[in-house]
């Protein structure tokens, strides 16, 4: 039951991760393509005239494509930067949907260009364009696919039925670069599921060192420590508010001759016995019920008045004659 519990609250915290990590690094990536697609436009632009190469097919579509590919990035990253609520589920999704529209602007580009011949920045920049990707996105497979996978299969279908890149090395290159990609993504997500685990360990480690230093350890009730801490806590909210708060105390008698008689494991069985009571009787009105000696009980009540207190003792009295310990 434990175990199933922690991997429930991994996987949330794992989804929770997920969802701040890519809103993170996604102004990094949304800027490399800012800078990636004004490198394009200003290639074509503003190369000299030995430098051109060949006109693109069809012309005018690489170009809408990068203006496309700028204002997006742009768009989103005002978004992102000026949202009133930056931790808002729908800027994920945003995210998500814009990795989506780039991988689609990037295939069409790169196709215009093996479709015009123009290839000799296609693989740099190509293999450039898709490690950024995995550098950002590593950590959600599914989001990092969606991106890489359109560009990949488009630059390595357009390269088998271009009759001038047909070649066995230029096909192999592609696959040797899808390689690199996953290894490295296998490597990197690696890393970051086991530093989330070390994370959600150290956290439930925290939190059974509290539990452990809050609750009794033989009746599971709140401690000394514990009781002392509420206590103040209400006495601080009388002093501010003027709310009430009641005291109940309970000394179990003769419980030492109750231990000779019938040995430590049956006393142990009696308190555990009397906390259970004590706590059913006050769980309606949110009481805290505490151990803070060998016999000793404390039940403090918040919101109470006299009449809460001596009916809740009462209705303890009775539990405790029918029990008959």
């Amino acid at each position: 039951m434990t175990l199933t519990k922690s991997c429930a609250a991994f996987d949330v915290r794992l989804a929770e991760m997920r969802a701040i990590a890519i809103k993170t690094s996604m102004g990094w990536f949304l800027w490399v393509n800012i800078l990636f697609s004004l490198f394009i436009l200003g290639r074509r632009f503003f190369a000299t005239h030995e430098t051109l190469t060949n006109p693109l097919h069809p012309a005018g579509l690489m170009e809408t494509m990068m203006v496309i590919v700028l204002m997006l990035s742009a768009a989103v990253l005002f978004i992102l930067r000026m949202a009133p609520l930056q931790n808002a589920s729908w800027l994920g999704g945003l995210a998500k949907g814009i990795v989506i529209g780039l991988s689609f602007c990037w295939a069409t580009c790169f196709y215009i260009l093996i479709n015009s011949e123009d290839i000799r920045i296609v693989f740099p920049f190509a293999a450039l364009l898709l490690f950024t990707a995995l550098i950002s996105l590593y950590f959600d497979p599914k989001v990092l696919l969606s991106f890489i996978l359109p560009v990949w299969l488009t630059i390595l279908v357009a390269t088998l039925f271009h009759p001038a890149q047909l070649t066995v090395l230029s096909a192999l290159q592609w696959v040797l670069l899808a390689g690199l990609i996953e290894s490295g993504r296998r490597i990197l997500n690696s890393w970051f599921i086991l530093a989330l685990r070390r994370e959600q360990e150290n956290a439930d480690l925290i939190n059974q060192l509290s539990m452990l230093a809050s609750k009794d350890p033989l009746t599971g009730i709140a401690n000394r420590r514990t009781i002392k801490a509420r206590l103040d806590q209400e006495i601080a909210r009388h002093e501010r508010d003027g709310k009430g708060f009641g005291l109940i105390m309970l000394d179990v008698d003769h419980f030492k001759l109750y231990n000779d008689r019938y040995g430590h494991q049956n006393g142990d069985s009696c308190l555990v016995t009397i906390a259970r009571i004590l706590e059913s009787a006050t769980q309606a009105h949110r009481g805290t019920v505490g151990r803070v000696g060998g016999e000793e009980f404390v039940v403090l009540l918040p919101d109470a008045d006299a009449r809460l207190l001596q009916t809740t003792a009462e209705s303890i009295s009775r539990a405790l004659r029918a029990k008959a310990l």
